[in-house]
């Protein structure tokens, strides 16, 4: 009752009445073909680009970038989530119940709205890739990209520009933060842990925030849900990375037809992870704690586990790591 109550205040506020017409006015133009393309594009905000982009980075490129770029993904997730818990502002048809988002795109699209996270996501993981390469066209692409997905998000009703430049915001402000550390710690892994045992302990406090503030007003508990992802998942990283730096110590060169062997039978070793502790958890029915226990087993062996493989994908081959 309180969640409805606060939803019809902020939505009858003029600021949330105007981004409630801009909505209404993009969704007039919404045709199949354009559905379908928008639907498509929203999809490189999806956790699984990063992760795909992520592990190849971390496995293939640049391990000491790869887990820089988890940081990245681990405070702007935190971030968002955060923000989400503090504002707690209703998505777009909470706001105005005449408002219809692309009922395709409305699963997705739980929690709160304030902000979006397909656009941060999209922005950390597409920027990131770019400031690796350090390529003007990168860039361009990145920023190209990441606008196209926040827009995709206000057409298709999940969002409104609020969210997406908020969204956006924060990914651009991760960026240059960990742009900036790391300008001078390059060689610093002292730094590099630093920031992610510090990034994880923020995912923690999260999740007790959440779970000793008033639950009122998340009535789907969304909230706890996802702090016991990024929990789990940075726990995961933590002690995946400590086992590689006591007793694995993986490389990441080989040939190139290896590194696709490599990155596929990881991402399907993963996948089957996710999905498969998923079932055995009860599918749908999964409790908060266990998607936390799923999502560290998924981190926890890509970081720690499977690179030790990595032995017997190695060839002759003088790249560096």
């Amino acid at each position: 009752m309180i969640f409805l109550e606060s939803a019809e205040v902020i939505g009858s506020s003029p600021l949330f009445s105007r981004l409630m017409e801009q909505l209404h006015a993009i969704a007039a133009l919404r045709t199949p073909v354009l559905t379908a393309v928008m639907s498509g594009i929203t999809y490189l905000g999806q956790e699984m680009v990063f992760l795909v982009l992520g592990m190849i980075l971390l496995w293939c490129v640049s391990k000491k970038y790869g887990y820089r770029y988890l940081g990245m993904f681990m405070l702007g997730s935190f971030l968002q989530q955060f923000l989400k818990a503090v504002f707690a502002i209703p998505r777009p048809w909470v706001l105005d119940p005449k408002f219809q988002p692309v009922e395709s795109a409305v699963p997705e699209a739980t929690g709160f709205s304030f902000p979006s996270g397909h656009t941060l996501t999209a922005c950390v993981s597409l920027g990131g890739v770019a400031l690796y390469l350090k390529k003007a066209w990168a860039f361009v692409a990145a920023a190209v990209l990441t606008l196209l997905v926040a827009f995709s998000r206000m057409y298709l009703g999940v969002h409104t520009l609020l969210d997406v430049g908020v969204g956006f915001l924060l990914g651009v402000i991760v960026l240059v933060l960990f742009y900036v550390i790391f300008l001078k710690n390059e060689d610093r892994p002292a730094v590099l842990n630093t920031v992610l045992v510090v990034s994880t302990a923020a995912c923690v406090g999260l999740l007790v925030y959440l779970m000793v503030s008033p639950q009122n007003v998340d009535p789907a508990g969304d909230g706890v849900k996802n702090a016991y992802v990024l929990v789990g998942a940075a726990v995961g990283m933590l002690l995946g990375k400590l086992i590689d730096d006591c007793f694995v110590h993986f490389e990441t060169k080989a040939v190139w037809w290896m590194q696709i062997v490599k990155v596929v039978l990881g991402l399907v070793l993963i996948l089957a992870i996710r999905f498969g502790l998923k079932t055995l958890f009860g599918g749908d029915a999964e409790t908060a704690l266990l998607r936390g226990v799923r999502y560290f087993a998924m981190s926890f062996v890509g970081v720690g586990i499977y690179p030790i493989l990595f032995r017997v994908f190695r060839k002759t081959d003088t790249s560096k790591a």
